[in-house]
């Protein structure tokens, strides 16, 4: 007998051995394996979290800013160009239930080094992470850190890229409930968070002219208090709210109104809970012959509310209250309109036009009698599509303001003034 011979036997042997053995085991099922399903009840991008019933999408995109600015109000301290670069990513679930759509969304963004407002103070800001938004919707219910519902809609809708744009843009913490009534009608109430909403103010007192207006925020007492009234239609939409607003100064403190140090000069202004207002308007019109093309003029009056005409994107800083010539703490008015024409002029190309406006006064104000901010602003940007998911954007915004009672001088304002701004810039953009 042959080695061969003896191997060739030897497996043979194994061979029989081995389906005996598997001929005892039991038969087992294969267990199963859950894959990812798409969910398509809400759009593209949309799975099945494995193990439930609840639908995610996720989301992301990177901006990189390149920003040029120059003008008579620019002092040696303001940047004249600056880059920044932004990553956002977000998280949207919904999930339906007996009692309606359940969602929660939530938006992280990342800045190395973001730009200060329209480059003034030349402030190198460091690296930072930013809540964009964070909601909870349940029905017609609304919860958590979301666009306040005075505005009409998300500034991300479109309008500017950088320019200012005088109307409510804020995200703000809340709580509201939207009732629809069918045709296209809804009515909101929404409690915000005041302290998103204020314009102006020190933590601090100090004298008249480092704050401008000598007014001193205190805590928060009570909350603000938004409605709003909404018609949704093939055509467009028209829209009307309404805001209050506790403006509750501080404890007791004095101002120097003359910066001299000398305490008889000095004024001591009291204590005080004043509660301002706002109301609006906004009208939108589609435009049928242009892809997406729209066509929307928001206007807004506030008394003692003035974060809601947008007064926080002026070149000149704004105030909810100030202290008149009295002593005492008053509000601050103004009024603001902004329109907006849009649309995709090719598939591949869009564009937006934008005019804003914003008047705010603040009469018989301490140290200079009638204090008053006019300013304009025109900005026009267009939007390439290179790819899908690849954009690059380029705006061009010319500010002009006027100033009563105050004078540029080295970027320092005294006296009346007027000033020009103008910026430009570019965006790449890749969203995910």
């Amino acid at each position: 007998m042959t080695i061969r011979s003896l191997l060739l036997g030897a497996s043979a042997g194994f061979a029989i051995i081995g389906a005996a053995q598997a001929a005892d085991l039991p038969m087992t099922k294969g267990e199963a394996v859950e894959y990812v399903k798409v969910c398509s009840a809400f759009g593209p991008g949309f799975f099945y979290i494995p193990g439930s019933d609840t639908c995610l999408k996720i989301g992301g995109e990177i901006r990189a800013d390149y920003r040029a600015f120059a003008g008579n109000g620019f002092s040696r301290n303001d940047d004249r160009s600056a880059f920044n670069t932004q990553a956002r990513i977000w998280f949207d679930a919904r999930t339906e239930t007996d009692w309606g759509l359940l969602r929660s969304y939530f938006q992280i963004n990342a800045d190395s080094h973001p730009i200060s407002n329209q480059g003034r103070g030349g402030i190198y800001n460091s690296n930072r992470f930013t809540i964009d938004k964070a909601f909870i919707q349940f029905g017609g219910l609304t919860a958590g850190y979301a666009h306040s519902f005075f505005g009409f809609y998300d500034n991300e809708y479109g309008d500017t890229i950088w320019a200012p744009y005088y109307a409510e843009q804020n995200t703000v913490n809340l709580i509201a409930y939207t009732a629809q009534f069918g045709g296209g009608f809804s009515a909101t109430l929404s409690i915000e968070d005041g302290r998103d909403h204020r314009v102006g103010g020190t933590s601090t007192p100090v004298d008249i002219n480092g704050t401008l207006y000598g007014y001193r925020d205190g805590g928060q007492q009570i909350p603000d208090v938004v409605a709003q009234l909404r018609w949704d239609q093939s055509w467009g939409s028209i829209a009307v709210q309404a805001a209050g607003h506790q403006s509750r100064s501080g404890t007791n403190y004095s101002i120097d109104t003359n910066d001299d140090g000398v305490a008889d000069t000095n004024v001591v202004v009291r204590r005080s809970n004043k509660y301002g207002y706002a109301v609006g308007a906004t009208g939108l019109i589609k435009i049928p012959a242009i892809d997406n093309g729209h066509f929307i003029v928001e206007g807004q009056y506030a008394d003692g509310a003035l974060d809601y005409l947008g007064a926080g994107a002026t070149w000149v800083a704004n105030s909810d209250s100030f202290v008149n010539n009295r002593g005492r703490i008053d509000r601050g008015k103004g009024w603001s309109i902004t329109a907006e024409l849009g649309g995709n002029i090719t598939p591949v190309l869009g564009a937006n036009l934008v005019g804003s406006y914003i008047d705010t006064q603040y009469d018989h104000y301490l140290g200079n009698g009638q204090y008053g901010l006019k300013e304009y602003t025109i900005a026009g940007n267009l939007t390439y599509t290179i790819v899908k998911g690849l954009t690059v954007a380029g705006e061009v915004a010319w500010t002009h303001g006027k100033l009563d009672n105050a004078v540029i001088e080295d970027g320092e304002l005294s006296g009346r003034s007027k000033y020009n701004v103008l910026q430009g810039g570019i965006r790449l953009r890749r969203t995910f």
